[in-house]
């Protein structure tokens, strides 16, 4: 599945700069049109947050499924790590921020490996085009389909009237060196 290039579709408030770009990264493409999914809404709720009017979507791998167990299930083709790393490298070119919200675990087997080279392979990207910083939630690339459940006011992480306002206080801006000591080595892949 190509990467989803959408515009934001509402109107721009005053501290966002018109036309920047934010690429987020995912795990894997929905089984259903992006736009229609809570990770979708999720992710347009970051944009004001990260100073972004754009959202590029893309995923670690390109291969459709269900959910994680489906995923771990599955076999990844070079083919289909090509196409990813390919489809990210597009959605990369106009970027002015980038967002890692593929996940914290599940994954075993074949797939936690092809994983793990994915990860490493987008730090690299992301080296070699001078992108010296990362947005993730707290320290980790939380799915964006967990974000309300991660603040939400009954876990009490978090302080603030509106998903909104509690998402704010958890999306950070970090090195890509310090996220990706974390991110990549971390127990999820």
């Amino acid at each position: 599945m190509p990467t989803e290039h959408i515009e934001a579709p509402r109107e721009v408030p005053d501290r966002q700069q018109p036309g920047r770009r934010l690429c987020a990264i995912l795990l894997n493409p929905a089984l259903r049109s992006m736009a229609t999914t809570i990770t979708y809404r999720n992710v347009e709720a970051a944009l004001q947050l990260v100073s972004c009017t754009e959202l590029a979507l893309t995923n670690l791998l390109d291969l459709a499924t269900k959910d994680a167990p489906e995923l771990n299930r599955s076999t990844i083709s070079n083919q289909g790590i090509e196409a990813a790393r390919d489809q990210i490298s597009q959605a990369l070119l106009g970027a002015d921020e980038v967002l890692l919200a593929w996940g914290t675990g599940g994954m075993t087997g074949p797939v936690r490996t092809v994983l793990r080279a994915q990860t490493e392979w987008l730090f690299d990207a992301l080296k070699e085009r001078r992108i010296g910083h990362v947005w993730t939630i707290t320290d980790k690339p939380r799915h964006p389909s967990r974000w309300r459940q991660y603040v939400g006011p009954e876990k009490q992480r978090v302080t603030g009237d509106t998903f909104e306002e509690r998402l704010s206080k958890v999306l950070i801006k970090t090195s890509l060196s310090s996220a990706a000591g974390r991110v990549i080595f971390d127990r999820a892949f």
